[in-house]
């Protein structure tokens, strides 16, 4: 990076007197909550006693748990790797399968991003990634930007829908709950609902890597100017 960038624009603490626990290690510490027992456990206490330390000491540094999901969330972005060569398409189709394999490999994280603007470091260049890739491909300053929210929300929307189950069971098994909604799709009244019946098994198949480039490839192809 050429230049230092301004600081963040998270509310912080500003006093000399902070304990000796680092930024960095209390997101690190909330990233390992977050692998280990998902999102809704991700909390200043449990943060804390993660770290071995009181939650005062953890509000010293972050002053509630949306400024720890922010900076948590900027964490997920550094795993992202950066496309720099290839067309304006394969920089932005490299870029969401990168942010797809981070959100996969974290449990809960695409719904950390889910209504949240990317404002720390890291995710400053992932959206730059994108509007450089956006710019490349001929559109303007407005559609550049419509584009982008178009494509970050189709990349994470998909990567949440991924870890939500199609239907209950007992299990919570992925492959037992579409073989559900293969089974109940199929036994609906062929004269009442043709196309439901007739795609059962497409709609509830397993393995999402062809829906997901699918539907990528398909929204880049919209996004090249006439």
């Amino acid at each position: 990076m050429s230049q230092a960038l301004p600081p963040p624009i998270w509310s912080r603490r500003t006093t000399t007197a902070r304990p000796p626990v680092s930024e960095e290690a209390i997101v690190e510490a909330a990233l390992r909550v977050l692998d280990d027992d998902g999102l809704d456990a991700v909390t200043m206490r449990a943060v804390a006693e993660r770290m071995g330390v009181s939650a005062p000491t953890i509000y010293w540094h972050v002053e509630n748990k949306d400024g720890l999901l922010d900076r948590l969330y900027d964490r997920l972005c550094s795993e992202v790797p950066l496309p720099s060569r290839g067309t304006w398409q394969h920089r932005l189709q490299a870029l969401a399968a990168s942010i797809r394999s981070v959100f996969a490999a974290h449990r809960d994280s695409a719904r950390i991003a889910v209504g949240r603007f990317p404002l720390g470091p890291h995710g400053l260049q992932v959206t730059e990634a994108a509007l450089a890739a956006l710019a490349d491909a001929g559109l303007d300053i407005e559609d550049t930007a419509h584009a982008a929210h178009l494509f970050f929300s189709y990349v994470t929307s998909f990567c949440y829908q991924e870890t939500i189950l199609p239907a209950a069971t007992p299990t919570g098994n992925r492959a037992a709950s579409l073989a559900l909604v293969e089974h109940y799709l199929s036994s609906l009244p062929p004269n009442d609902f043709p196309h439901l019946t007739r795609c059962a098994q497409a709609l509830s198949r397993p393995g999402l890597d062809r829906r997901f480039t699918f539907g990528l490839n398909r929204l880049i192809r919209g996004l090249t100017p006439p």
